[in-house]
């Protein structure tokens, strides 16, 4: 399976679950004294991306030590690694139950990184076709959830709007799981 077909199915994982879980929808516990659903979220959705994502950024550079390879795999890794990390964290609050700030304030600094990832990804690429242009637009999309985790974790946004956008972004990671992944042809 291509590494990045494989990220993307566990992304959409997690961001599906963390999604219906920020709308309420299997939010609570199923009775008095049951184990919280935020735990399940964590293990079956932030774990599951984290654990594909990390394993997608080791696929793209092994055998490609010391900068020897294509700048669009060390891009697509740089991504995956980041993001990869990103949801250990985001497992870590939710199964813990730790204070969320922290990760709020990486995704932050994540949001930047991924503005300098479109530049590289616009650099390397030259945004020559449809497929890069969508590619570069679903980057896009991850730079607002991540700022609106930023919020959620402060308080400062709700958690159904953060939930209505990781389902934009879900739509944005099917696209990179199917045309990215090389199941469909690229447009």
């Amino acid at each position: 399976m291509n590494p990045i077909a494989f990220a993307m199915t566990g992304l959409i994982f997690g961001l599906w679950l963390n999604a219906f879980a920020l709308l309420g929808i299997g939010a609570t516990p199923a009775k008095e004294g049951a184990v919280s659903p935020v735990k399940t979220v964590g293990a079956a959705g932030s774990l599951v991306a984290a654990i594909t994502l990390v394993f997608m950024a080791v696929v793209l550079t092994v055998g490609q030590p010391f900068g020897a390879g294509e700048p669009i795999n060390f891009l697509f890794a740089a991504i995956g690694g980041m993001y990869g990390l990103l949801w250990i964290g985001v497992f870590a609050v939710q199964w813990f139950e730790l204070d969320g700030r922290p990760v709020g304030n990486l995704c932050l600094l994540m949001a930047i990184l991924q503005v300098i990832q479109i530049i590289a990804l616009a650099t390397i690429t030259g945004m020559a076709t449809a497929h890069m242009w969508i590619v570069a637009l679903v980057l896009a999309t991850y730079i607002v959830l991540l700022l609106l985790f930023w919020g959620l974790f402060y308080g400062k946004v709700s958690a159904p709007l953060t939930g209505w956008w990781a389902l934009v972004t879900v739509v944005g990671t099917a696209y990179l799981l199917f045309f990215g992944g090389g199941i469909f042809p690229t447009p």
